[in-house]
């Protein structure tokens, strides 16, 4: 009789794990065309890599960020924490602008370093389409700053505390 149940839970697992729907779904992708790292240009590395930021949720309602190089198939990904979100209006001498504030806890492919960064992200709104600057401080003060353009929609004042 045990056997039985054992050999049942062993076929009704996989089904249950992965009939669960655990969808990802990508709300923005920026691309990145310029980047330094602490101060030195890294660009030429980056384009090399096809860097991009991506913005994405999972079904349990909270806001992820990875920061992927395609080339290598690597990535630092994890969990927003924190986001807060100021609004510049367009003026004569300036396109309208969102400012977002947040925490990213990450945790690197490549190496399994786990970290929380402070992120300042924003999203500027010219007539050609939406730019972007980002400027990511990691727990050990390395300073990334990327820059670049967005595709996509990303309304992060859904996740602003």
């Amino acid at each position: 009789m045990r056997k039985i149940i054992v050999g049942i839970l062993l076929i009704l697992f996989p089904i249950i794990t992965f009939g669960q729907n655990n969808t990802q779904e990508t709300l923005s992708k920026f691309i990145i065309s310029d980047a330094t790292d602490n101060g030195n240009d890294i660009t030429e590395t980056i384009l090399d890599q096809r860097g991009y930021l991506v913005f994405y949720t999972n079904n349990d309602d909270n806001l992820y960020m990875a920061n992927v190089w395609k080339k290598n198939d690597t990535q630092s990904f994890g969990r927003l924490y924190n986001t807060e979100h100021k609004k510049l209006k367009e003026t004569y001498e300036n396109f309208e602008a969102d400012i977002f504030y947040f925490r990213w806890r990450y945790i690197n492919s490549y190496n399994t370093k786990k970290g929380t960064a402070t992120v300042e992200l924003i999203k500027i709104y010219k007539p050609q389409g939406v730019t972007f600057k980002i400027k990511i401080i990691l727990e050990n003060l390395d300073v990334l700053v990327y820059k670049g353009y967005m595709e996509g929609t990303l309304d992060l004042n859904r996740y602003s505390n």
